[in-house]
Order: C-alpha cells, then structure tokens, then sequence
C-alpha cells in the first residue's frame, strides 16, 4: 500500500491473503464512487460501497508498523481540497487518508491499552463511541471507522499471543518458566471489538444515509459476512492456486491499493465536475 506501481515478477506474483481483501475493498471504492459521482438512484451502489472503508481501517490497525507516511497526509489533504472544490469549495470531512494517519499516530498508545486487557479495551471503546457524534466532521467515517482500526488491532494482538503461546508449548515445561501460561483472553477481546465495529457502523451508516429496512438488511448481512472473514484472516500466502497472470493482476492489485485508490477518486473528481460544469 505504500509502493508507487511495483512491477509485480518473481516472487511478488505470489498472492498473499491480505492481497485478496485488499483488491475487494479496492473493488468496492470503486462501486461506490461510481454510484457517488455518475449514478442518480445511487443508494445501492453506496451501501455495496460501505463494505470498503472497514476493511482499510482494519488493516491500518492490524498493522504493525508505527510510521505514518507523509505521502498519506499530503495525498489526504490534496484530495480533501479536490473533493471541496467540487463542492463548490464547501466544508468536506477531511479525506480518509488522514483518518488512516490519526490511527497510525495514536497505535502505540491503544496498543497498551489494548495489551492491558479488559479495562483498556472498554476504555478506548467507550471513548470512541462517545466520539462518533463530532468525529465525522473531523476526518471521514470518523470513530467508526477508528472502531474497526480498534478490531484490526486486537486480531494482531491475539494472533502474536498465539504464536506466542504455540512457541512455549513447544518449549521443555522448564524453558518455558516452569508454569503454564494462563488462557489469553485476547480471543474473546478480538471477537467483542468486532461485534461492537460492526453493529455501530449499521447504526451509523444507515443514520447516514437513511436506508430503508431492506437495504438496512442488506448491509448488515454484508457487515456480517465481512467481519467473520476479517475475524477469520491471517496473514501469509493464499491457499487458492491462481494462474499465473490472474496472480500477478491480484497481486499487483493488492500491493498498490493506495495509488489506484488515489486515480480513481482524483479521476472521478474531475470527470464529474467536467459533466457537472457542460450541463
């Protein structure tokens, strides 16, 4: 997500899972701006298009690095301006990116809250509840976007603890401390951030957005279906066997989400202030 357009040989053709999500999501932005930009009766193309964000903010958290990009902030502020200037140079929510950077800066500090266990998890997630009236006019999606960069965090938690775990059991009982490790509670940790992510972002999107009861079902069966496979994700290679140029195009795909994120929403800025100036 940080390279500028790698060419995809070797051993780069090699599609790893976070690939397959990544080219969803980025599949998904591309839906929704679709709808946002050129599509009237667009409420469908939308609510397919809430399914992307999520995913992002979810793999920000899981992230371990803690360096934030400083092409994430100049890229977030130029695309908030575009975005304002086909706005007629109105007020917009700060553009994702530099949510992704917030989340970034402040990892290390939910970190230990989170390491802390219970208490720290309930902590940070009232906070961010409390948050979400004013946090969408902050930057884009706002604490509920935060909320699944909160999950994200916690699935990276509770897998370093199982690894961390699995190492010891393969110790001799006296190289491993001379006691057993007791039951991690990150598992359940992981699985309460998710319930939480998931039911405040229906809650929220369809405030946003008004959907009416059938599209409101939609996009909870939707949340419901991507939070049990983000719930269920692990890094390392995909297990399905792709041909080659199909793995290549996926890999290629998954590995400069950022930049194709960026052409696309710049594109579509600009065909649709074109269209909306020649009407």
């Amino acid at each position: 997500m940080l390279q500028l357009f790698s060419p995809v040989t070797g051993s780069k053709s090699v599609v790893d899972r976070t690939d397959w999500i990544k080219t969803a999501a980025i599949i998904l932005v591309a839906i929704d701006h679709t709808g946002l930009f050129f599509i009237e009766d667009d409420e469908w193309w939308r609510l397919a298009g809430r399914l992307a964000a999520p995913i992002f903010f979810y793999l920000v958290g899981f992230a371990q690095t803690r360096k934030v990009p400083a092409h994430w902030i100049v890229l977030g502020i130029l695309l908030t301006l575009l975005d304002s200037w086909n706005e007629g140079w109105n007020w917009v929510a700060p553009n994702i990116l530099l949510s992704f950077a917030l989340v970034r800066f402040a990892r290390p500090a939910i970190n230990r809250l989170v390491e802390s266990g219970w208490p720290g998890l309930v902590t940070i997630t009232v906070l961010l509840v409390l948050a979400l009236p004013l946090a969408s006019s902050v930057v884009e999606y706002g604490a509920e976007g935060w909320l699944w960069a909160l999950f994200g965090l916690c699935q990276r938690v509770w897998l370093d603890r199982a690894s961390l775990d699995q190492a010891r059991q393969d110790l001799p009982r006296a190289q491993a401390g001379g006691q057993d490790r007791p039951p991690s509670v990150a598992g359940h940790m992981r699985t309460a951030a998710a319930v939480v992510a998931a039911i405040i972002f229906v809650w929220q999107e369809q405030k946003d957005f008004a959907f009416d009861i059938t599209k409101t079902s939609a996009l909870a069966c939707g949340v419901a279906v991507m939070s049990v496979a983000l719930w269920r994700f692990r890094r390392g290679p995909s297990q399905i066997r792709l041909p080659a140029p199909a793995a290549a195009t996926l890999a290629f795909v998954g590995r400069n989400t950022l930049e194709l994120y960026v052409l696309q929403l710049v594109s579509s800025e600009i065909i649709a202030k074109i269209l909306s100036a020649g009407s």
